[in-house]
């Protein structure tokens, strides 16, 4: 009888690991948000490299957001164990997003008691089990730096000295099964900018805006942030930088 409850936990064991690689959800990278839906496709082979976020006060002619949003692709390597008897356990929903906001010298961000650093913020993302030596894909799109951190975070971070923000993100989620699975950190350097997305020199350069460029502006899915703005020159970065 020892025996076999011996050989059971072995395979017990083996079948776990397997079935719970380490790293099992990762982040791929960061998704552009396009179309009328302001939707991310986990299909499209396009990254972005760096996000910008506008943190000036709203004025002028172009509105902004007073948030930052975060769209990463999502991975899970998790592999399928459905079988005729069983339904599939592996089933991945995430439901969390863990930020951690940072110099680019690696510290971390010191808020108020009010704004804890880090923090967590909900998300949403359903990521089927894997096949074979697959994975399988989906986009969380989310607020990452809500409203109430934006003036506290440009104040660090220019306080600091530096004109950049990292967002360091990491994806919680849990199997159908009752397994949590968390992330590897994923790290995204945000340039912080005051003005820029309403930088036209004079009121006859914003007039000359043709018609796709206004439609492009109006349609931007988070104003404020990553782009299109209206920029008819290259500003100084210390300039940028400056609140």
């Amino acid at each position: 009888m020892h025996r076999f409850i011996i050989v059971a936990l072995a395979v017990l064991a083996v079948a776990s690991c397997d079935r719970f690689p380490h790293n099992g959800l990762q982040i791929g990278g960061m998704l552009p948000l396009t179309g009328e839906e302001c939707a991310a496709d986990p299909s499209d082979d396009s990254r972005q490299t760096g996000g910008l976020w506008d943190v000036a006060t709203p004025f002028g002619t172009l509105p902004r957001a007073a948030v930052y949003v975060v769209s990463p692709l999502l991975e899970s390597y998790i592999i399928s164990r459905a079988t005729d008897i069983q339904a599939e356990q592996n089933n991945l929903q995430v439901t969390n997003l863990e930020i951690t906001l940072q110099t680019p010298d690696g510290a971390n961000l010191v808020l108020s008691e009010a704004l804890p650093n880090p923090y967590r913020v909900a998300a949403s993302a359903n990521l089927p089990a894997a096949v074979d030596d697959s994975f399988t894909s989906a986009a969380a799109i989310t607020v990452a730096i809500p409203e109430l951190y934006r003036q506290a975070v440009a104040d660090a971070v220019f306080g600091a000295g530096f004109n950049q923000v990292i967002v360091v993100i990491k994806a919680i989620g849990t199997t159908m099964g009752g397994f949590t699975q968390n992330s590897a950190p994923f790290f995204w350097p945000v340039t912080l900018c005051v003005g820029c997305f309403d930088l036209c020199p004079t009121q006859a350069a914003a007039d000359a805006l043709s018609e796709p460029e206004r439609t492009a502006l109006a349609a931007a899915c988070v104003p404020g942030q990553d782009g299109p703005y209206c920029q008819f020159e290259i500003p100084d970065p210390d300039a940028m930088a400056t609140p």
